[in-house]
């Protein structure tokens, strides 16, 4: 008989889960920086708040189990305590809603590591260069946000894509190599507008860099803003931002791109809670079904290579390293409490 069969063995093998020490929680990232799980969680309660006003208007922006799985969304996380006396969060439940504060910062710490990695294993293979691009339109209102994303993303398509040809972006197309693209959208409280924007790192050979005449495909930063009004077909010239990431500020570029894809702070702080909870429901049935987060060319290969999950629908607990099975001596449990605004053993 193998000792792992004896009755009792695995359970008496099993790290120790630790509950009631008063600690309060401290989760640090690799760069020291406290990671903001009360502050998320405090932003959480207050959404729920605001989707209870918001069904007074419109029922079906959340249904009954769906408030309470946002409300009981990461109430409690548990932490592996390594031997070196690290720690990595181990489990915890997050409710996925769309515009939640907690799954929406988790979800940017995913993106995070997953472009970080992506870039890192192009660059090991390859000389390619990247550039950093937020492509905009005017702020619309909240009638025409989902019709407004719908048509950024036909715009996007007719930008990198070949199938859909374009004149105006095709010496761009034979330079790009890849992309990452994400969309943002920003509440203007005081217009009582949103603006819809693209981040996007763009891939490209190091020919992009050259001029026409020497063959290459450099675009200054008025050929982008001519190229993405033909590619939007708008009858105004949108502003654009473009920028070369040089080595030393490629994480830089990173961390702004896979910022959160809703900014929920001046939603959730607007004293008129009626007003909050009415822009709630307009922003929240825009954005419905909506894709966010897409790779492409380069990137697309690179991350299916790289065996990484889905950024909107997959792991939110090991975002960073995603590792599920860890030797953990002992076992965590914070819980979150309301009244102090933190999470505490």
């Amino acid at each position: 008989m193998s000792i792992s069969s004896v009755s009792g063995f695995e359970d008496f093998c099993k790290p120790e889960v630790i509950t009631g020490t008063g600690e309060i929680l401290e989760d640090k990232s690799a760069s020291g920086r406290v990671r903001p799980w009360g502050e998320r969680k405090v932003e959480n309660q207050k959404l729920v708040e605001l989707l209870g006003i918001a069904r007074k208007f419109d029922s079906s922006v959340v249904s009954d189990s769906r408030l309470v799985s946002i409300a009981d969304c990461a109430s409690w996380a548990k932490f592996a305590e390594m031997s070196d006396n690290s720690r990595k969060l181990f489990d915890a439940r997050f409710c996925r809603f769309r515009l939640c504060p907690m799954c929406c910062w988790r979800k940017s710490l995913k993106l995070f590591a997953q472009v970080s990695a992506v870039t890192d294993a192009i660059l090991a293979d390859k000389k390619v260069r990247f550039i950093f691009v937020t492509l905009t339109v005017k702020n619309v209102a909240g009638s025409e946000l989902r019709d407004t994303i719908k048509t950024m993303n036909e715009g996007f398509k007719r930008l990198t894509d070949n199938s859909k040809y374009s004149a105006a972006s095709g010496i761009f197309r034979k330079n790009l190599l890849g992309y990452m693209k994400a969309i943002e959208v920003t509440c203007n409280i005081d217009r009582n507008d949103f603006h819809p924007h693209i981040h996007c790192i763009f891939e490209v050979s190091p020919s992009y860099f050259t001029g026409k005449s020497s063959g290459g495909g450099y675009l200054t930063h008025s050929d982008w803003r001519q190229m993405w009004q033909d590619v939007m077909r708008l009858d105004y010239e949108p502003q654009v931002n473009v920028k070369a990431i040089k080595a030393d500020e490629r994480k830089k570029a990173v961390s702004e791109l896979a910022k959160y894809s809703v900014k929920m702070n001046d939603l959730l702080e607007i004293r008129d809670k009626n007003k909050a909870a009415k822009t709630l429901v307009e922003l929240s049935n825009a954005i419905k079904n909506c894709r966010f987060v897409t790779f492409g060319g380069d990137f697309k290969e690179y991350k299916r290579k790289l065996s990484l999950d889905d950024v909107e629908k997959g792991d939110l607990v090991h975002v960073e390293t995603g590792i599920k099975e860890l030797n953990a001596v002992a076992y965590i449990l914070f819980t979150f409490r309301a009244k102090f605004g933190a999470y505490i053993c």
